[in-house]
C-alpha cells in the first residue's frame, strides 16, 4: 500500500530528533538494520559449518570418514576462517556504535562481507553432503532450505553494489 501526506502539520511532541533530522535518522536506521542482517547470516553461517562438520564425521566413503580428507577439511578451514573474520567485523561495529560513532560505513562493510561468506559457506555445505542436501527430509536439518533461504539475505538492505558504494 501507500500512503501520501499533502500539506500534513505535526505537532512538534510528536517528533523524532530535530526538525530537519530526518534523513539522518533514517541513514542511521538503515545503517544499525544492516548489521542486523550481518548478524543473521553470521547465526546461518555458523549452524550451517556446524551441520556440514557433522555430515563431515558421519559420511564414510572408500573406508574412510569425509572429515579425513584434505579437501574437506580446507572447505571447513575456509568456512571457519570467513565465519570468524565476520565474527570479527560485527564486533567492530558494536564497538563503534556503542561509543556513538558513525555506524555506516563498518554497517555496510559487514553486511557485504556477511553476503560473501553466506556464498562460501552455503556452497561447502552443500559440497559436503552432496546429494542428501537436496532433500527437505535430511535428517542433519533443513540444508535444502537454509541454502536457499540464506540467499535472500543479499538483497535486505540494499544488494552487494549498495553496500560497496556506501563503505566507499
Amino acid at each position: 500500500g501507500q500512503l501520501k501526506f499533502n500539506n500534513m502539520r505535526l505537532p512538534k511532541k510528536f517528533l523524532i530528533g530535530k526538525e530537519g533530522d530526518g534523513l539522518n535518522i533514517a541513514f542511521h536506521t538503515l545503517a544499525v538494520s544492516r548489521a542486523h542482517v550481518g548478524v543473521s547470516n553470521l547465526g546461518i553461517c555458523q549452524r550451517m559449518m556446524e551441520m556440514a562438520i557433522q555430515r563431515a564425521k558421519d559420511r564414510v566413503t572408500f573406508g574412510k570418514p569425509l572429515a579425513q580428507r584434505q579437501m574437506i577439511q580446507a572447505y571447513i578451514a575456509e568456512m571457519g576462517t570467513y565465519i570468524n573474520a565476520l565474527r570479527t567485523m560485527i564486533y567492530d561495529f558494536a564497538v563503534d556504535f556503542d561509543a556513538g560513532k558513525d555506524p555506516t560505513m563498518k554497517a555496510s562493510m559487514a553486511k557485504y562481507f556477511s553476503i560473501e561468506t553466506v556464498k562460501l559457506v552455503s556452497d561447502y555445505m552443500l559440497l559436503i553432503f552432496g546429494g542428501i542436501g537436496y532433500f527437505e527430509d535430511c535428517e542433519y536439518g533443513p540444508v535444502e532450505r537454509m541454502y536457499r533461504d540464506c540467499r535472500a539475505m543479499w538483497l535486505e538492505e540494499g544488494p552487494p553494489s549498495v553496500q560497496l558504494i556506501t563503505a566507499a
